[in-house]
Order: C-alpha cells, then sequence, then structure tokens
C-alpha cells in the first residue's frame, strides 16, 4: 500500500505528511490509541454514518494520524549520519530496519515561488509492506494511530455502500521517530539497547493541543448558519439537512419573532432557542399534523414563559433540562403538564443543576403512572351495608376521575376476602401496606378497626381519614382524640360520600393532583 503527500513543518515544528487518501483504507490501516481516545459514542457514530451515505453537501476536515519511523541503530553497518526525518527533509529516501516501512522522498522545484516564498515541495510516499501489513492488523499493531477523527474512520469502516468505498478523504500525518541504540546503564552499569519513547509524550501533547486549544460553535450557532438561510435552504433541504424538525423550528422561529419579549424564559431561550426547539419537536412529531404542532409548541412557550415570570422558585431557574420538560408536556397532555409543575415545585425539582430532559420524562411517567390505592376499615354491619358502603365509596372514585382522567386511583374491597383467617389478615396487612390513603370508619369504638387504624398510622406516608356515623354516642379512643374525625348520617348515605370526597381530593391536591373544575388550590 503507498499513501502519498506532501512534507512540511506545521507552525514551523512538527513535521507532517499532507494528502487525501481512500476514506475505507484509511480506518483500516489505523487504530485509536486507548490511551488519550475516549470511548466511541454510538450516537456520535450514528450521525456520522447517516451523515457520510445520506446528505449531500459532503465535506469533513482532515483526519490527523500518527506514524513512528522506526530505527535500531545497533545493527552493524547502520548509518547514523542523520535521523529518519532529516533524511526525508533533504530528499532522501528512508527504509526501517524493524517494521519494513518504506518513505520515499522526492523534492519537486517549480518555476514560482509561492506564498510560503519557497519554490519547492517535497511529495513523500509511504510504502507499507502488504503482507507485512496484513499481519500488523491482524496482530492489532495497526501503523497509523487516531488522533482525530476516530468516529468518522470507525462509521467509514462499518459501512458497506460502493460510494464510502471509493471517497476520498483528507489527512494529516505526523510523523515521530523512535530509535534503537546502545546507552549505559548506571544502575546494571552495562550498555543495554533502549529506544527514545518522547514521541509517546508527544502524541499525547497533540492530541490535548488539537481538543483544547479551540472553542467549538455551540449547537444554537451551528443550527441559525443553516435554519435563517432561506436563501439558499428551502424547505426541501432543511429536511434533508435536519429531518422535519429543522423545518419546525424555522416555522416557530417565524411565529414567534422576538424572543426577547419572552422575559420569563429569555434566560434559556437566548442562546439555545433552535437546539431547544429541535429537541421538542423531535420528541413530539408523529402527535398531531405539523402546522398545528408548531402552534402548539408556540402557545406552550408563552405559558411557561407565565409560569416562570409568576413562580418565584423557578425564576432564573437554568435547567434546560426541565424548562424542555415542562413545555414537552404542555404541548402533549396539558392535564399531566398542571400534576408536573406541582410536582417539580413540591419536591423541589428545580433544585436538581443537571436535571436531564429525558430523565426527568422517564421519572415523572413512572410517578404518574402509580395508582392511588384506597383501603377502607369499617366495622361489620352486615352484608347488604358492607355493599351498600362498597358502592358509595366506588361512587367517589369514580367521581374523583371524572374531575381528572390522569389520576389513577382505586379501591380495595370492603370486607370481600375469601379463605382461612390466616391468610385473610395476611392479604388485610398486604393491602393496608400497599395502601396510600387509609380510611377508618370508628363508629363503635370496633377494635379490629382500632387495630387496623393503629397500624396504618405507623406510616407517615400514608393520608389517615377518620369518619364516623353521626349517631354513634362512643368517645373517640384517647390515642386519636386530637385528630379530626368527620361526621356522617348512615341515613343519608351521601354525606359520606361528600366528606369523603372532600377529603380525598385535598389530600391529591397536595400531593400534587389537580382537578379540571378550576377549584385547585
Amino acid at each position: 500500500m503507498i499513501i502519498r503527500g506532501i512534507l512540511d513543518r506545521s507552525l514551523s515544528n512538527q513535521i507532517c505528511i499532507r494528502g487525501f487518501a481512500r476514506i475505507k483504507e484509511l480506518a483500516r490501516v489505523s487504530k485509536a490509541n486507548p490511551e488519550y481516545q475516549r470511548e466511541l459514542l454510538e450516537k456520535q457514530k450514528g450521525v456520522v454514518s447517516n451523515f457520510l451515505t445520506e446528505e449531500t453537501y459532503l465535506f469533513f476536515p482532515e483526519v490527523i494520524l500518527s506514524l513512528k519511523l522506526r530505527q535500531d541503530v545497533t545493527i552493524k553497518g547502520v548509518k547514523k549520519d542523520a535521523t529518519p526525518i532529516q533524511l526525508i527533509e533533504k530528499g532522501r529516501n528512508f527504509n526501517s530496519n524493524i517494521d519494513k516501512i518504506k518513505v520515499r522522498s522526492n523534492i519537486v522545484k517549480q518555476e514560482n515561488f509561492d506564498i510560503n516564498e519557497t519554490n519547492e515541495i517535497t511529495v513523500i510516499e509511504i510504502d507499507l509492506d502488504d503482507a507485512e501489513l496484513e499481519q500488523l492488523i491482524k496482530d492489532n499493531k495497526h501503523p497509523l494511530h487516531r488522533i482525530d477523527g476516530n468516529h468518522r474512520l470507525t462509521a467509514a469502516e462499518e459501512i458497506t455502500s460502493d460510494r464510502i468505498g471509493t471517497m476520498n478523504i483528507p489527512f494529516c500525518i505526523v510523523l515521530f521517530e523512535e530509535t534503537f541504540e546502545e546507552k549505559f546503564n548506571p544502575v546494571t552499569k552495562k550498555m543495554e539497547k533502549t529506544s527514545d519513547t518522547s514521541f509517546e509524550k508527544f502524541e499525547k501533547v497533540v492530541f490535548y493541543n488539537i481538543n483544547s486549544k479551540t472553542v467549538p460553535l455551540t449547537l444554537e450557532q451551528n443550527l441559525r448558519v443553516i435554519i435563517n438561510d432561506e436563501k439558499h435552504f428551502n424547505e426541501e433541504e432543511l429536511k434533508k439537512i435536519f429531518g422535519k424538525s429543522g423545518v419546525l423550528v424555522r416555522k416557530l422561529y417565524k411565529q414567534i419573532g422576538d424572543i426577547n419579549l419572552l422575559k420569563g424564559i429569555n434566560h434559556l431561550l437566548h442562546n439555545n432557542f433552535r437546539g431547544l426547539s429541535k429537541s421538542i419537536f423531535e420528541s413530539l412529531i408523529g402527535t398531531m399534523e405539523d402546522d398545528k404542532l408548531v402552534t402548539e409548541v408556540k402557545e406552550s412557550l408563552l405559558t411557561v414563559n407565565e409560569l416562570y415570570k409568576g413562580q418565584e422558585k423557578l425564576k432564573g431557574n437554568n435547567s434546560e433540562g426541565l424548562f424542555t420538560a415542562l413545555l414537552y408536556y404542555n404541548v402533549k397532555d396539558k392535564p399531566k403538564y398542571n400534576f408536573f409543575k406541582e410536582w417539580v415545585i413540591k419536591h423541589h425539582i428545580f433544585e436538581i443543576k443537571e436535571a436531564r430532559y429525558q430523565t426527568l420524562i422517564d421519572i415523572f411517567d413512572k410517578v404518574s403512572d402509580q395508582t392511588v390505592k384506597v383501603f377502607v376499615a369499617m366495622p361489620y354491619f352486615c352484608m347488604e351495608e358492607v355493599e351498600t358502603y362498597n358502592q358509595a365509596y366506588q361512587r367517589v372514585i369514580n367521581k374523583i376521575k371524572a374531575e381528572n382522567d390522569q389520576i389513577k386511583i382505586s379501591l380495595f374491597d370492603i370486607m370481600q376476602h375469601k379463605g382461612d383467617s390466616y391468610n385473610i389478615n395476611n392479604k388485610m396487612i398486604e393491602q393496608i401496606n400497599d395502601s396510600n390513603i387509609f380510611i377508618a370508619d370508628i363508629t363503635d369504638r370496633n377494635v379490629n378497626v382500632a387495630f387496623e387504624l393503629g397500624y396504618a398510622k405507623n406510616d407517615s406516608n400514608k393520608s389517615v381519614i377518620m369518619i364516623k356515623r353521626e349517631s354513634d354516642g362512643t368517645r373517640t379512643p384517647f390515642d386519636y382524640e386530637q385528630d379530626m374525625c368527620h361526621k356522617y348520617k348512615e341515613n343519608a348515605i351521601h354525606t359520606l360520600e361528600d366528606i369523603v370526597f372532600d377529603n380525598v381530593k385535598d389530600i391529591l391536591l397536595k400531593r400534587g393532583f389537580t382537578f379540571n373544575n378550576g377549584l385547585n388550590v
């Protein structure tokens, strides 16, 4: 294999070869050095793959590789008058006596002087012995190391299309030397063969400088260049580059106009309007017709803006993840948005500095999908009355659901256990443990109810409601005299339903749920 390029010193210091070569071939003969290269990001590799196979405006900056020119000067007859790099800079050839790499150098004179005030260029040919190369690759000892461009080369390596097979890419090969010579070891008091490994240090410094001395453009700056340019990029081209989300971002931007007017969220949008909008559209495309989606996102921006202006705990909050999640729910599911909003405030989610948008959604979806379970402990009056109470409590549950269909709430049927006493008691304890709201009817100071109530009150996360019949003349147990106990008329079962509904609703409101009748507090 022959790789051809032009030799020169970058910044008058580091010697390197620049040229063009097939991207798949460069990928085949090179590997990343795990000592300093980060692990491959699958998402980024996918982006590059899609770019190489689908993009119309194909261009990449050069990949940067390194190559060691190795020489053993301890071998008899080897000249020591010049190093490998000195040889090729003078237009002379270098043949490694270690790994069969050959470098041919040819200084070509031109008629005119160029911008560098020279009329010479040094053309280099790196000749890699094919059999030796295949063995090196097989042994994972690829001759070239990847300093910059690992994702590009890996993506190209895995793509099988003919288009990629003939695609050239610019490269820069930074040259290093590794020379083996005999030196005196003061510890062993002997002459020993050693090599200068300073190239390893320099290679890492080059990697560091490439990745630390430049400030990359932000996503917003990159998006603005193309999305705002309607003259050169119509909707069809925008869609090819960014997908449908890019087209929708442009439409939204035109509808919003001056984002500085959104005072509550301007600090979030000022440098990331297009990036955040693109994330939202990518999550919501397909949930409704495109133009309606743009309008919904616009209206939701206005709603969330008012929230940030009016809610002290959100003013100036810089979490893009939280903002995006609020926007997402307001577009997709407004009742759930209200629940999410209250959940964020109640549980201080706004204090999380690095809250990721998708993580917040995943967590809250699990929270909101949980069922609020209601357990009722009451005396056994008779089977007919128990059934009447079951129906009354179920009507309360249905009324709660009617006011907010986002609330998942269920009732453990009262006294419907079957089986031996041991299993019934175990089942009852399991249901009390599993319940979120515990209702105790303490009419007639029933011993079983008192036991279940005492057990339930040991759980600080459980909400407890105490009720009793208005006709009950017994005194409330001493342990619970200071607790609120609501009275209902046993001959007017709707009074029981009203009391239970109001108290369950109040508990749900305090837990962050909202209701559709405008009576939220």
